[in-house]
């Protein structure tokens, strides 16, 4: 699958990585140009390369793994995502470490003010519950998998964004629309944080 990812941070890299190894094709972008990227590149090995972000955009399937703060700087109006998946993996921070603030989306989630920006796209919530250290943490037990939540409005984009999980060795676990499920998975939300297992052997 050609997938574009926007971010190039832990999470950004971690995913390119992985999806990646996994038989992947990876555009990985950030805001500084590919340039910025090389060593990262070099690092994180075969099957990934560095894009603009245009080029990340334009593949079927698009990762934002950006700050929030910066999602209106990329999902510009006039982008045409012509039925494209967008997965959302960003957490509504509007500051980090040591003063960690949390925006104010009213009755919204997340998701669903990305699915306001980028009409055109199908959009699904996912890798965003957990801290990245965390979803990828090694297992003592073989059989068990890491639980991790999907949320969507369009049956065949959860699909895909499931497959792509259950690709780096997670276990998917739909939880409904992006007004539901994607609230639930919001950074306090119920289900924000929660670290999930189940038995893969069974």
């Amino acid at each position: 699958m050609e997938i574009g990812i926007l971010g190039a941070a832990s999470l950004g890299q971690t995913l390119a990585s992985r999806l990646a190894a996994a038989g992947h094709n990876i555009v990985l972008a950030n805001s500084r140009g590919p340039e910025s990227l090389r060593d990262v590149i070099t690092r994180l090995g075969k099957g990934i390369t560095a894009g603009h972000a245009a080029e990340a955009m334009n593949k079927p399937v698009v990762v934002l793994a950006m700050p929030w703060t910066k999602l209106s700087d990329v999902l510009a109006p006039d982008i045409n995502w012509d039925n494209r998946v967008l997965i959302d993996a960003t957490n509504i921070f509007t500051s980090y470490a040591p003063s960690f603030e949390i925006d104010d989306l009213g009755d919204e989630s997340g998701s669903e003010i990305v699915a306001r920006l980028a009409p055109g796209a199908r959009v699904v919530k996912a890798f965003n519950t957990l801290p990245v250290a965390t979803m990828i943490a090694p297992l003592q037990e073989e059989r068990l998998r890491r639980v991790l939540f999907v949320a969507g409005d369009d049956e065949d984009a959860v699909a895909i964004a499931q497959h792509l999980v259950s690709d780096i060795h997670l276990h998917p676990v739909y939880l409904g629309s992006l007004a539901t499920g994607g609230r639930l998975m919001e950074l306090g939300g119920a289900l924000s944080g929660l670290e999930l297992f189940i038995d893969g052997g069974r």
